[in-house]
């Protein structure tokens, strides 16, 4: 008995430590199950996402527990249309029993076999030490997260948006407004918004690198116009994002064009 309890601590150690064990991410290439390139750097650097993996296993146990949990964040991140972007990469199955694992558990996310699409090379490469195991990667090659655990939804949405990851999915509310015009925009651009009765509303500009590069606080209004301008801004994608004192939030992307 004594052996058993001894063999089950090692293993919830394991499971509580395990992450990869890098700090910067290394470039890496895998093919989807659906046969689909996705090459890691060019997300990086040319498309500016926030990257986030789930390493797993379609055998392991908590995998399957939390198989949801992280469509669900792809989901409240826009399932890769926003700042964000998700995959899966598997370890020691192929493109059928991904596949099938995929299917039964209803993920819509990109997923990579690890026998057929490259997932074991990158297992290896990343030293991953157990699964599942959720890392986020910033747009500078930060591991910014090595391990999110519990890989709940609120879990991985924070630490999502810790790395300046938007919500731009289910999670928003339509019973607000935000309209910005002219988009794109070149010298200046007009913010329109309505919200229920708060306390305050945050106006947010943000950047690809999920950093705040304009702000401006609106107290007890629920109707706002503001023209903004844009002489000090670089050329490039940005994200209009609306938050309310209620926590109600809605995102815009803004294209500044020179």
């Amino acid at each position: 008995m004594r052996k058993i309890i001894l063999i089950l601590f090692a293993f919830i150690s394991l499971v509580g430590k395990s992450q990869t064990l890098l700090t910067e991410a290394n470039d890496f290439h895998i093919k989807t199950i659906e046969g689909t390139p996705i090459y890691l750097f060019p997300l990086l650097d040319e498309e500016n996402y926030i990257v986030v993996i789930d390493f797993f296993s379609t055998t392991c146990g908590p995998c399957q527990d939390y198989a949801d949990d992280f469509q669900q964040s792809y989901i409240d991140f826009g399932e890769n249309t926003g700042n964000v972007y998700f995959m899966g990469i598997n370890w020691g199955n192929d493109n059928e029993g991904v596949h099938e694992f995929d299917s039964v558990f209803g993920l819509t996310f990109p997923s990579a076999s690890g026998v057929q699409g490259g997932g074991n090379i990158v297992f290896l490469d990343y030293q991953v030490q157990s699964y599942p195991s959720v890392v986020v990667i910033k747009p500078n090659h930060e591991i910014s997260n090595q391990y999110v655990w519990e890989p709940s939804t609120e879990n991985i949405n924070q630490a999502v948006i810790e790395a300046g990851g938007i919500l731009v999915g289910e999670k928003e509310i339509q019973a607000e407004t935000l309209s910005i015009y002219p988009n794109p925009a070149t010298n200046n651009t007009k913010i329109d918004f309505i919200t229920r009765e708060v306390k305050e509303t945050y106006i947010d500009i943000i950047n690809t690198n999920g950093q705040i590069v304009y702000q401006e606080v609106v107290l007890n209004n629920n109707k706002k116009s503001m023209t903004i301008g844009l002489d000090n801004f670089e050329r490039g994608i940005y994200f209009v994002r609306m938050i309310t004192s209620d926590g109600i939030m809605k995102t815009k992307k803004l294209v500044v064009a020179r």
